[in-house]
Order: C-alpha cells, then sequence, then structure tokens
C-alpha cells in the first residue's frame, strides 16, 4: 500500500501540464501551512502572515455564479449521471 505522501506524488504525476499551474498557485498559497509551527516565530499581527487556505482560489472567482454554488454539486451529479 503506498503511503499518502506517495499517493499524492502519484496523483500530482497526472495532472497535465498546462493546468499544473492551479496546484502550483494553490499550494504556494498554503506554504505557511507546510511548516513545523514550532520552527515558526511567532506573529504579532495578521499583516504578513501567509493567506489561509480560505480565499486562496478568489482571483479565479466569477461572482455571477456565486448564487448557483448551493446547487452546484446536484447539478453536477445530475448532469453526469443523466444518461445512465
Amino acid at each position: 500500500m503506498l503511503s499518502l505522501k506517495e499517493q499524492a506524488i502519484e496523483f500530482i504525476s497526472t495532472i497535465p501540464d498546462n493546468k499544473i499551474v492551479y496546484i502550483m498557485d494553490m499550494l504556494e498559497g498554503m506554504k505557511g501551512f507546510l511548516h513545523d509551527d514550532a520552527k515558526q516565530p511567532q506573529q504579532a499581527s495578521l499583516e504578513g502572515a501567509p493567506p489561509s487556505a480560505m480565499g486562496i482560489f478568489r482571483k479565479y472567482a466569477n461572482p455571477s455564479l456565486i448564487p448557483n454554488e448551493k446547487d452546484a454539486w446536484g447539478n453536477a451529479v445530475r448532469e453526469k449521471y443523466a444518461d445512465h
């Protein structure tokens, strides 16, 4: 059985080159979470803090689609399996 790290590497290797930029953006935004907190100095304020996972994809948001979010999963499932 593959370790979680090996599974992640295997999964990432399947991502097309033209889409890997999205994964790299996400990882860049999460850098602060990937370090050992004991080795990081305490921050006095949020200014200069690494971005939280919440909102790191904000630049890709389409505000006109936000009202559709609550039904998005159900709609995607219906669309995918409508012919089955």
